[in-house]
């Protein structure tokens, strides 16, 4: 699987790129397709595993809409770099 090097900078600067487009057209049907276009578009090789796409950083899509739920923590104990609730924490206190 191709590693990631892209820097937060690099992708602050794809990100708002994209963001100026307002709406795109996703280039995949299914649950997985505004994922897919989301990281195409940015630039970051495909990435369905439970690890971060962006160094420590998850990227997470939703459809306008839609009424399905984002997993905000993965199951998957070995990946994780804080429990969730410390995550939590940190975030609250800051």
């Amino acid at each position: 699987m191709p590693k990631n090097t892209m820097t937060l900078s690099e992708f602050t600067k794809a990100f708002n790129k994209l963001k100026s487009k307002n709406w795109v057209k996703s280039k995949r049907k299914g649950a997985t397709g505004i994922g897919h276009t989301l990281e195409k578009l940015i630039g970051l090789p495909e990435n369905n595993i439970a690890s971060p796409d962006l160094g420590e950083i998850e990227l997470k899509a939703h459809r306008i809409n839609s009424s399905s739920m984002i997993t905000l923590f993965t199951f998957n104990r070995k990946v994780w770099k804080m429990k969730p609730l410390d995550a939590i924490k940190k975030i609250r206190d800051t």
